[in-house]
């Protein structure tokens, strides 16, 4: 009897372990496959561009060459057609089904619309390539997800399994538009799976290596922020730095309420969605005639900032009607993702923070393009309650040593700041907990569900 547990013991042992390099070649595939994915809607950006600008690359520098009633009709125009193929294109769709890679993994079996995917990120097209205030991200992690879940679909993988793949798209998707894999598989696996046991951390882990392997390394595409060497001045400087992470803590439930005021402000008008994202969109080119830089997720202004000096007085008006801007596109209903302009804020914030400390203690701290650097970690830190992920993200960014100090200092007082703040929830949670009309708390990790 002993000998025929030992022997069914081995049995199943043997066919865990291949479970799991299956499991580990599944996701592998997802990853080329996701990253493809975000590598089409890259280059559909480019073409929307084309149409509405007549030019491709900075969205910023677009926006700088044209005339003032082109960057007020622009974003409108492009915010009525994107909200025209959600109101029409959703029609496609045969019932209600998910599309949402995080409901599709938290609160759902891990099966994503692929239809209502396409018709969706067809719509972030359109919101992104005419100047939309919101990130190119999200679309591409979508896109991403709803690979792993066609393939774990076409495999008839069982529903753990199945979900496990939506993970392994999801972080493919955010490691190939950020180069940053392994904070793309810590996102996934501490934000939206609530584990990093091995057996969901590791082929997320693979999928993410060989997203940014396929984009950057195979394909050519570079990195989108380029990211100065790091510039420490002195351990007595922390205080600094503590403080920036203390303030950004503050300001993260401030902008995480102004998104969801915003989305109850549209809601109210009761328009159709093609009318509210040409608001949007509206609000967005009224604010760009006089600041151009408010256009697109502001890769090109974070990049700006991290390599030349610009006025206190300008960058100032810049973050703000930026906030504004990102909150008009994202409380409009458009598709699109609010990690990027996170980082704005976060780069922003941080610049203005740096440059008045140079002002108050001339040559005795570091440049304003050093605590911009760190503010981008603890905004996002503080926003997605995820601090070990944006302290990963940020240090792969930057592949420099003197950043971690600094760095783990803000992004923990970020967080913990932003977390007790009047009960504050992460910017995440608050989406699909509206979404779902749950109250603060209901929202259960994927992986602590049955």
């Amino acid at each position: 009897m002993t000998h025929i547990i030992t022997r069914l013991k081995l049995f199943l042992r043997g066919h865990e372990q291949e479970e799991t390099r299956r499991m580990l070649l599944w996701a592998g595939a997802v990853g080329v496959l996701g990253a493809l994915a975000t590598v089409l809607f890259r280059e559909g950006i480019q073409f929307i561009e084309l149409l509405f600008n007549r030019h491709s690359g900075s969205l910023v520098h677009i926006a700088a060459g044209l005339r003032w009633w082109q960057r007020l009709l622009i974003p409108p125009a492009g915010g009525l057609l994107a909200g025209a193929i959600l109101q029409f294109g959703l029609k496609w769709v045969r019932g209600i089904q998910t599309t949402d890679y995080m409901e599709a993994i938290v609160a759902g079996d891990g099966v994503i619309s692929v239809r209502a995917s396409l018709a969706k990120s067809l719509s972030s097209l359109f919101t992104v390539g005419s100047g939309g205030s919101i990130g190119r991200e999200g679309a591409m992690v979508q896109l991403a997800a709803m690979v792993g879940s066609a393939a774990g679909h076409w495999v008839h993988l069982p529903q753990p399994k199945q979900r496990l793949l939506v993970a392994c798209g999801a972080a493919a998707g955010l490691a190939a538009a950020y180069n940053a894999p392994i904070a793309g598989a810590l996102f996934v696996a501490e934000i939206v799976m609530g584990t990093i046991a091995m057996e969901s951390f590791g082929p997320l882990i693979v999928a993410s290596v060989v997203s940014n392997a396929t984009i950057h390394q195979f394909l050519g595409y570079a990195p989108v922020y380029q990211i100065p060497a790091f510039q420490f001045q002195s351990s007595w400087e922390l205080i600094f730095y503590a403080a920036l992470g203390y303030l950004l803590g503050h300001l993260a439930p401030f902008f995480i309420a102004l998104l969801e005021h915003s989305e109850n402000l549209f809601a109210r008008t009761q328009l159709s969605i093609t009318l509210k994202l040409g608001l949007g969109g509206l609000a967005v080119g009224a604010i760009s005639t006089f600041y151009p830089q408010v256009w697109g997720n502001g890769y090109s202004v974070v990049n700006s900032l991290l390599h030349q000096d610009i006025a206190w007085q300008l960058l100032a008006m810049v973050l703000v009607f930026k906030i504004i801007a990102t909150a008009a596109t994202i409380g409009s209903g458009a598709v699109g993702g609010v990690f990027t302009p996170t980082l704005f804020i976060g780069a922003a914030f941080g610049s203005l923070f740096g440059t008045a400390l140079g002002a108050m203690f001339p040559g005795m701290t570091s440049p304003s393009s050093a605590y911009a650097i760190v503010g981008m970690g603890a905004f996002l830190a503080a926003t997605t309650h995820a601090p070990l992920m944006a302290i990963l993200m940020i240090f792969e960014m930057t592949l420099d040593y003197k950043i971690t100090l600094p760095l783990m200092l803000a992004c923990v007082i970020a967080y913990t700041i932003a977390r007790d703040y009047r009960g504050s929830e992460s910017i995440y949670a608050g989406a699909l907990r509206r979404k779902h009309g749950l109250h603060a708390g209901e929202i259960t990790p994927a992986s602590k569900t049955p």
